[in-house]
């Protein structure tokens, strides 16, 4: 039996990975061991821990590395005293491979401790593109430490090849966000509208927006320009909390002065299946969440993409671009909600991200590819 340690720190990571857990629970030569850590053990964030363990997983082990302060330095901090808490753990649980996910702080901290303890590092949607600060910089300092590659689209595994990685340890699955869109029913439109109070004749605004490392002082008014423009559209808008990194906070602190208007509900995390059930319901996500690239387009869903953090990343017909301008976002919001046209492209557009089954695949070869002396030397390809 082989031991596969999967790392999660944020909400939307876990519901992403979700299915990874539940085809890698499936998989009869894997056991499943989960490691919890980030954003999941904070109370300000939504203690998503709960989530979890109400799904039914068990957890193998935690690790306490947010930083409590809104700084760069704080989130430095983070990654070493992650690369610890991790170490730790994998000195106690032993395991044969560490799964990680994307370009955070957590997936970061964790493949350097597997690498350096010669336990091979899967990772699932490198090779992606964006200006999204330094998950940019973590994203593709992670496809250097790990030996087996899951990403999403094929322009995604050449950019790996193109970081001098050997073409056999890359594999184009999929994104595992579109197994649970593809693959597990979403809440009614009714039981929806029932737990959030809404109406289902009146357009509603999904409001997602993260800070960008890179501009970290600029979060706050960011996010005020951005509330600004939906409280001068007067749709009803549901917002989530933005991540952990340098600036989240200062999002907060606008997001709760905003929370005082009639048409603003405002919550720290919503479970997965709430979250895709409300984008199902909602006429436009409005933010920088990879969610409006990758998750919105499976469901007919126009975003309204905002600033740098998705520049560079494939993305279908469903989004619109504009920069940190109220008058921009009015109107993109409005193209989104009325422009007849503009929503039939949307509701035919295809997904670049794959057929709802990257899951499968991934425990299937999570199972199959040998752990050997070839699997753990690297070597640069030029």
């Amino acid at each position: 039996m082989r031991k596969v340690a999967i790392v999660t720190g944020t909400r939307a990571e876990y519901g992403i990975l979700r299915p990874v857990l539940r085809a890698i629970e499936a998989e009869p030569e894997l056991e499943l061991c989960l490691l919890v850590t980030g954003m999941h053990l904070s109370q300000e964030f939504g203690y998503t821990l709960k989530e979890i363990e109400e799904d039914g997983f068990e957890i193998s082990a935690k690790v306490d590395m947010l930083a409590d302060s809104d700084t760069l330095g704080a989130m430095a901090e983070s990654v070493g005293r992650g690369i610890i808490g991790i170490v730790q753990a994998w000195e106690q649980l032993k395991p044969d491979i560490t799964v990680v996910f994307g370009d955070r702080t957590e997936p970061l901290a964790a493949a350097i401790a597997g690498a350096y303890m010669s336990i091979p590092v899967a990772h699932i949607h490198g090779g992606d593109a964006s200006r999204a600060g330094l998950d940019e910089y973590a994203r593709h300092a992670i496809t250097k430490f790990a030996h087996i590659h899951f990403p999403a689209t094929q322009k995604s595994a050449e950019r790996i090849i193109r970081l001098g990685e050997e073409e056999w340890r890359v594999h184009a699955v999929g994104s595992p966000a579109l197994d649970g869109i593809i693959n597990e029913p979403l809440l009614p439109a009714e039981a929806v509208a029932e737990i959030f109070g809404l109406d289902l004749a009146r357009p509603l605004v999904l409001l997602v927006q993260h800070p960008v490392t890179t501009q970290f002082d600029e979060a706050g008014e960011q996010m005020r320009k951005t509330l600004e423009a939906i409280v001068e559209t007067g749709y009803l808008t549901i917002v989530i909390y933005p991540n952990s990194d340098a600036g989240g906070r200062k999002m907060i602190e606008l997001i709760r002065e905003f929370e005082k208007r009639p048409l603003i509900k405002t919550f720290k995390s919503l479970p997965r299946r709430e979250y895709l059930s409300l984008m199902k319901v909602a006429g436009v996500l409005v933010g920088n969440s990879s969610s409006g690239i990758i998750d919105a387009p499976s469901l007919g869903l126009p975003a309204v993409n905002i600033g740098i953090r998705q520049e560079g990343r494939e993305r279908g017909k469903n989004v619109i671009d504009v920069d940190h301008n109220k008058a921009d976002i009015i109107k993109a919001i409005e193209k989104a909600l009325t422009d007849t046209e503009f929503l039939k492209e949307v509701k035919k557009a295809e997904n670049p991200y794959g057929d709802g089954k990257a899951s499968q695949r991934i425990a299937k070869i999570l199972s199959k590819t040998e752990i050997t002396p070839q699997l753990l030397q690297k070597k640069i390809t030029y």
